[in-house]
């Protein structure tokens, strides 16, 4: 007889299937929208002309125009690329390939990531709080964990619908900074300085 999972992975598990079930049955948001709420937060925060970004695919909010209005705007755009169990940061180029995991990845050298004026992620859902869901493999939250003090700010790119006032975290979860929706910039309850 087997026995209800109800730890900490089955019930990110349950949320994440409700995320991504919520993203389903909702409109792509506009990226255009989002790349000029990602600008109107990056004019406000000093640093380098270098961001990270990310090619989304699926349900994910649209980044193409985000990544495209950066580079015009004359800042260094990285993407990531999966290796191992880590991620390697590279400059965002027309070469790109499609990983084992169905995502467009980058083929150009690694860089390195810092210093960075900004950290541009993906999420599943989001609190106002910066508590963050993702997809569950913690990319993200080890490159959090390894950033170098002081931390640049780190914003998730959801859409409207993808801020809810719950997610489910453990102690190795990272908040995020902030949140960019179509609509908004959320400044998070957590944010430093």
């Amino acid at each position: 007889m087997s026995t209800l999972d109800t730890g900490p992975s089955a019930v990110k598990a349950a949320a994440r299937a409700t995320a991504r079930a919520r993203r389903r049955s909702a409109p792509r948001p506009d990226g255009t929208l989002i790349a000029e709420r990602s600008w109107d937060l990056l004019q406000q925060v000093p640093g380098p002309r270098r961001v990270t970004a990310y090619a989304s695919y699926g349900t994910e909010p649209p980044t193409v125009d985000l990544c495209s209005m950066l580079a015009e705007r004359g800042f260094e755009v990285l993407l990531p690329r999966v290796a191992d169990d880590r991620i390697e940061w590279v400059l965002a180029d027309e070469s790109m390939e499609v990983s084992a995991m169905g995502i467009a990845e980058p083929t150009g050298p690694v860089l390195d990531l810092e210093p960075v004026r900004a950290l541009l992620i993906p999420a599943l859902a989001v609190t106002p709080a910066g508590d963050r869901l993702g997809k569950g493999g913690g990319f993200y939250d080890r490159v959090l964990a390894g950033l170098g003090d002081p931390r640049p700010i780190v914003a998730a790119i959801v859409d409207d619908g993808d801020v809810i006032d719950d997610v489910p975290v453990e102690p190795h979860d990272y908040r995020v900074d902030y949140v960019i929706t179509p609509t908004r910039v959320i400044a998070c309850a957590t944010r430093r300085g």
